[in-house]
């Protein structure tokens, strides 16, 4: 599909400035991959061809933080962590709240881990081929098949890595913590892999005005799935962690909330 006519089918909604916001920000990784990402990539390439899988993941994941601060430049951002973000570096779920288009160079800068995405991001040649040379998986939901060998290849993955995961399945558009998504949360209380928590606060402000923003991150805890006994009373106790932490993160940014409360499913 065309970016443009893809961008207005998903985007229509927002205003103009966002739109052409979202678009300034993918473009501007063709010109990150020619230039500041160049060595990255290079290295990355090198390692892989040498069969050096954890410095390749490693050089492409250095590459990966030059998006970051290429949008907090464009845009002028003011970036707040408020405290240190403490990401394992293999064998964890990294749980954030995703709101927008524009939180992905972000979380690659903050958290800078591989990430478990769906299989939507295999329309986006270039960003599917970053995102599988930095260490990132596809989980296939298609067939009971796929999610097997998603399953199996997740647990391999997490001996060498840490992945970013959505569990509110979708873009929110939001500053409230959105239900959480079966899928992830089951596959970690099932399997007893450990959940990191990490919240940000100020994306949404982009939808109206791209430029001069605060945005803020904070590392929540660590949690472990196995210590409650079905994996609703997991999904259950991360809503309602992220959702009083995340107020909590709003009222220390500035951040202006919704007023639309939800619960989980």
């Amino acid at each position: 599909m065309n970016p443009l006519k893809f961008m207005e089918s998903r985007l229509g909604r927002f205003s103009k400035k966002y739109r052409n916001l979202v678009l300034r920000t993918y473009i501007v990784t063709l010109r990150l991959v020619f230039t500041v990402a160049f060595p990255s990539m290079v290295a990355g390439i090198f390692y892989a061809i040498i069969g050096k899988k954890e410095r390749q993941y490693k050089a492409f994941l250095r590459g990966s933080k030059t998006w970051g601060n290429a949008v907090i430049k464009m845009t002028k951002t003011e970036l707040i962590v408020k405290n240190e973000i403490q990401i394992p570096e293999k064998g964890h779920l990294i749980f954030l709240n995703h709101v927008n288009e524009i939180d992905f160079p972000y979380d690659c800068l903050i958290v800078n881990r591989p990430y478990l995405a769906n299989q939507v991001i295999k329309k986006t040649l270039v960003a599917y081929w970053w995102m599988k040379a930095m260490g990132s998986q596809v989980f296939e939901t298609s067939k009971a098949t796929t999610i097997a060998v998603s399953v199996r290849n997740v647990i391999k993955g997490l001996s060498t890595n840490s992945y970013i995961v959505y569990p509110e399945g979708h873009n929110s558009y939001s500053e409230i913590i959105q239900p959480m998504q079966k899928g992830m949360i089951k596959l970690a209380f099932e399997n007893k892999i450990p959940v990191v928590v990490v919240l940000k606060s100020g994306i949404t402000r982009y939808q109206t005005e791209p430029m001069h923003t605060k945005v803020g991150y904070k590392f929540i805890g660590r949690y472990e799935p196995w210590t409650h006994e079905t994996w609703e009373a997991f999904r259950d106790f991360l809503y309602q962690t992220m959702s009083q932490a995340k107020i909590d993160l709003d009222s220390e940014i500035g951040t202006v909330r919704e007023t639309t409360t939800v619960g989980p499913k």
